[in-house]
C-alpha cells in the first residue's frame, strides 16, 4: 500500500472498484436467485447455486481490478462495470450451456429449482471453472487493452470447450454414473465431480500464458492457447488419476469418505500445473 503514501489521490480509484464491485456482486446475486428461485419452501440449493455464482464473479474480477489503475477515476469505473458485466453474462450463458448441451438429460436448473442440492453443486463448480478461465485470461487484457474483449470472447469459448470434453469424458468413464448420482442425490461422487471439474478449470488456465507470449500475432495465440489448453488437460487428469491410485488403493474403494479424497487430490493437481508451467 506504499502507493497511498506517495499519492493519496489512489485511495479515489479504490472507493470507486470497491463501489462497482459491490453494485455488480449485487446484480449477479439477484440475477442468479431470480434464474434458480426456489418453488418450495427449502432454498438451499438455490443459495448454494448463487454462492458459487458471486464467488465466481468476484474471483473474475480480480483479473481486471489487479495491476495498474485507468488514467482517470472515470475511466477505472468503465473498465471494472464493462468488464464486470461481460463476466455476469458469460458466466450466465455458461451455466445455460452445461444446462442444455452438456447434460441435457437433466434439468439443472429446474432440479435446483425443486431443492436438489447435487444439482446446484454442479452448476456452482462450472460457475466457478469457467470464472477461473476468465480471471487468466484478463491478465491478457491487463496487457493490452485492444484485445480485451476478444481475449474474453476466445478464453469463454476455450473454457466451455475445454470443461465440456472434461465432463464429457468423466460420464463416458464412469458409464453415466454423474448424471445419476445427481437424479439419486448421492452426494459423495457429486462432491467429487465438483472438485475435477474446478481442478480442470485450474489446470488450463495455466494455458493463458502461452497465448500472452504470442499476443500480438492472433492466430497463433489462438491456436496455441486450445492446443495447450487440451494438453494441460490430458496431464491434469493422468497426474491426477495416476496420484489416487498410489495414495488411495484399491482396496480401499469402498472407504467412507474416499470421493471426498480423490476429488481433493485432482483439485490439488490443478493448483499444481499452471504453477509448474510458470
Amino acid at each position: 500500500m506504499e502507493w497511498t503514501l506517495t499519492d493519496p489521490s489512489y485511495l479515489m480509484f479504490v472507493v470507486t472498484d470497491l463501489v462497482v464491485i459491490f453494485a455488480l456482486v449485487a446484480a449477479m446475486r439477484w440475477l442468479n436467485r431470480f434464474w434458480v428461485s426456489p418453488v418450495n419452501k427449502h432454498p438451499e440449493a438455490s443459495n448454494i447455486e448463487t454462492g458459487a455464482a458471486v464467488i465466481a464473479l468476484m474471483l473474475a474480477l480480480t483479473g481486471v481490478t489487479s495491476g495498474e489503475f485507468s488514467l482517470t477515476v472515470w475511466q477505472e469505473a468503465q473498465v471494472v462495470l464493462t468488464y464486470g458485466a461481460i463476466a455476469i453474462v458469460m458466466l450466465m450463458c455458461g451455466a445455460w450451456l452445461q444446462d442444455k448441451l452438456v447434460l441435457p438429460a437433466l434439468n439443472l436448473t429446474k432440479a435446483t429449482k425443486m431443492g436438489n442440492v447435487e444439482a446446484a453443486f454442479i452448476t456452482g463448480a462450472h460457475l466457478i471453472g469457467t470464472a477461473i478461465v476468465i480471471k487468466s485470461a484478463l491478465s491478457w487484457v491487463s496487457q493490452d487493452e485492444q484485445l480485451g474483449l476478444l481475449a474474453l470472447f476466445i478464453a469463454f469459448v476455450i473454457s466451455q470447450f475445454i470443461l465440456t470434453l472434461e465432463t464429457r469424458l468423466r460420464m463416458l468413464w464412469t458409464s453415466g454414473g454423474l448424471i445419476k448420482a445427481i437424479a439419486e442425490k448421492k452426494r459423495p461422487p457429486v462432491i467429487k465431480a465438483a472438485a475435477q471439474h474446478m481442478g480442470a478449470a485450474m489446470a488450463i488456465s495455466g494455458s493463458a500464458q502461452f497465448a500472452m507470449a504470442m499476443q500480438y500475432e492472433l492466430g497463433l495465440s489462438i491456436v496455441a492457447w486450445v492446443v495447450s489448453s487440451i494438453l494441460f488437460l490430458i496431464a491434469y487428469i493422468a497426474l491426477a488419476g495416476l496420484c489416487v491410485k498410489i495414495i488411495l488403493p484399491k482396496m480401499e474403494e469402498y472407504e467412507g469418505g474416499r470421493p471426498a479424497l480423490e476429488g481433493a487430490i485432482y483439485l490439488g493437481w490443478g493448483f499444481l500445473l499452471p504453477a509448474l508451467a510458470s
